[in-house]
């Protein structure tokens, strides 16, 4: 199997043991691959974009983050990487919520190995999976975000001036005519377009354009 067909896995917990422990079981499936480990999620943020992993899975960081929080980090960083949460058993309202976060599925720390492989390979292709252990007493697939619906999110977050910034640069304008209609100097509008680079992770125009014709936003001018 070659490196393309892996499934790009990057384990966090604040404890070596417990990260070499997943490792261990995960070497049963010969698609997935560990590429790192990291105790805090900001490294395991940075080690999964650089290992294009697709997957993340997240126990205990030494941060304290929950997946709710980690969810809203990859979000920010525009990671198209899928988090998994090993979790203790909770309420139904609380596992909603890691899902609707953005979280791709949960697992129990009490699951089987084979759950954990199921689940590894079920996030890596965008789906959602929820621990066989625990049922829920209704569905929460309906309710779950779609990717459309998590880009708007992020897009909502910029501010009206960063939203104007964008548009203008999908629309092909340089900095300095966008500093010209917008009144404001070309390296503020450098500023602008590097905040919209860590709230969206885009870097060239295409991909501004691209962002503005799903959103329709061209069509606002």
């Amino acid at each position: 199997m070659n490196s393309a067909e892996q499934i790009r896995v990057v384990v966090v917990d604040e404890h070596a043991l417990v990260r070499a422990g997943l490792r261990s079981l995960l070497l049963v499936a010969a698609e997935v691959n560990v590429v790192a480990e990291a105790a805090d999620a900001s490294a395991a943020l940075a080690m999964a974009r650089q290992a294009q992993a697709q997957v993340l899975i997240i126990d205990r960081p030494a941060g304290g983050e929950d997946g709710a929080e980690v969810a809203q980090m990859l979000a920010d960083a525009a990671l198209r990487t899928h988090l998994l949460v090993l979790t203790v058993a909770g309420s139904h309202s609380t596992l909603e919520a890691l899902l609707t976060a953005g979280a791709r599925g949960y697992l129990t720390r009490a699951a089987r190995d084979q759950d954990l492989i199921d689940a590894v390979r079920t996030v890596a292709r965008g789906a959602t999976y929820r621990c066989p252990m625990i049922a829920p007493t209704r569905s929460l697939e309906a309710e779950l975000p779609t990717p459309a619906e998590l880009e708007l999110r992020r897009y909502n977050r910029l501010t009206d001036r960063e939203r104007e910034v964008l548009v203008c640069t999908a629309h092909g304008f340089s900095a300095p005519e966008i500093g010209a209609q917008l009144r404001i100097s070309p390296k503020t509008v450098d500023t602008y377009k590097q905040r919209i680079h860590e709230k969206l992770g885009l870097h060239h125009r295409a991909e501004y354009v691209r962002l503005a014709l799903r959103l329709r936003l061209m069509e606002a001018r």
